[in-house]
């Protein structure tokens, strides 16, 4: 009789695990959409939709920028010019940095909102050091120009930058938003 009890209690609990491992496994519709595509949250949505032209608005700025930059650094030095190109470059990343923080990101996405905020930040200082150098002494070239953007370590803010700004994209292509925040810019 003793076995029978035992055999019974074993075969209750291998019954009871196997329930407990299937509830834990969760069945394969957890992605979200019946499609089997993950969806994002709606707080997420629409954050990043107001994001995307937020950004796509101050990046129009770029087009007048290129043309500052050209008129600047393609004939000699400049220094009305390179003031020009400097205050421009000052305004939009200030633009930029008030068009970022103006949003509230949804709480999954504080950080990836704090590294675009910190890289926009240091984007706005890079703005204002490259505008008091051309001030001082405006590059002859092109060439001398990017020799001081690189001093000021542009490429370094810019990447990262292009990187915060990269994972909130992500978000929003994982998510299925159809969005471009223009990251490469």
């Amino acid at each position: 009789m003793t076995s029978v009890k035992t055999s019974t209690a074993l075969w209750l609990g291998l019954l009871a695990g196997l329930v407990l491992t299937l509830a834990a496994c969760g069945d394969d519709d957890d992605d979200g959409a019946s499609g089997g595509s993950p969806t994002i949250a709606a707080a997420e949505a629409a954050y990043l939709e107001a994001l995307a032209p937020a950004l796509q608005a101050v990046n129009a700025q770029l087009a007048g920028l290129d043309d500052l930059r050209a008129e600047a650094f393609d004939d000699g030095p400049d220094a009305a010019a390179a003031d020009a190109y400097g205050l421009a470059y000052e305004t939009f990343a200030s633009d930029r940095l008030a068009a970022i923080e103006a949003l509230t990101p949804e709480e999954n996405l504080t950080d990836e909102h704090a590294a675009l905020v910190s890289a926009a930040g240091d984007g706005v200082l890079l703005a204002q050091d490259l505008h008091t150098e051309l001030a001082k002494s405006p590059p002859a070239s092109d060439a001398e120009f990017l020799d001081l953007f690189g001093r000021l370590d542009g490429a370094t803010i810019g990447g990262r930058y292009h990187d915060a700004c990269s994972a909130l994209q992500s978000s929003a292509t994982s998510g299925g938003l159809d969005i471009d925040l223009q990251c490469l810019l």
